[in-house]
């Protein structure tokens, strides 16, 4: 099958497999001896099988490089979300604190990314529309974000789009060696983001 294009610009760039048939995750990244100061992680979505097309709906950053770059350590992390119909809505997640390891957000951000295909595939098709629903308690207080993980990494997972697509573990294996770390600790880093479902962000904007 084909697979979506990669990321243009980055060092590094690779496809990484998806759990959904019908999407696929790509990420692109800078390295500076041992340091990652840029990166992008993109979930697609199959929007036609004859050609096979793929179209991106979310998109997660980080960019220290540049002054108008989004700095996730003083921005926090947000998603830009695509719809088939309508402006491309801007998403800012509810987290916990964030790795000083960018290899480890990296893969927080796949995983949450992967994990939840279903709703941004929702929102691009306009069965569901993006923003936070009520948060306040029943005692009149603000609701705490429903914070998750990421699921333990698993070799098997779907290599959907492409044949050659990064495993989980050898995504972690590449970003490891990127950032001068050890494997199974960045694997932990990531596992223990916490980081609330895009249902509870908070819609900063809508691109026209």
């Amino acid at each position: 099958m084909t697979a979506p294009s990669l990321p243009t610009g980055f060092d590094v760039a690779k496809h990484v497999a998806a759990t959904r048939a019908d999407c696929a995750l790509t990420v692109g990244f800078d390295r500076r001896q041992g340091y990652i100061p840029r990166f992008l992680v993109q979930l697609h979505y199959q929007v036609a099988t004859a050609p096979v097309v793929w179209h991106s709906i979310a998109r997660m950053d980080h960019n220290e490089t540049a002054a108008t770059g989004h700095d996730v350590y003083r921005e926090g992390l947000h998603v830009d979300a695509d719809r088939r119909v309508g402006p491309e809505v801007h998403l800012a997640l509810r987290h916990g604190p964030l790795p000083a390891n960018r290899g480890a957000v990296i893969r927080g951000c796949v995983d949450y990314l992967d994990a939840e295909a279903d709703y941004f595939v929702d929102v691009f098709e306009g069965r569901h529309s993006p923003g936070s629903p009520p948060r306040w308690a029943p005692d009149g207080g603000e609701r705490e974000p429903t914070f998750i993980r990421s699921p333990p990494v698993d070799g098997g997972m779907s290599r959907n789009a492409d044949a050659d697509a990064l495993s989980r573990e050898e995504l972690t294996e590449l970003l490891a060696d990127a950032t001068g770390t050890d494997a199974e600790a960045l694997d932990r880093e990531a596992r223990d983001m916490e980081i609330a479902p895009p249902a509870e962000a908070d819609v900063v904007d809508e691109t026209e």
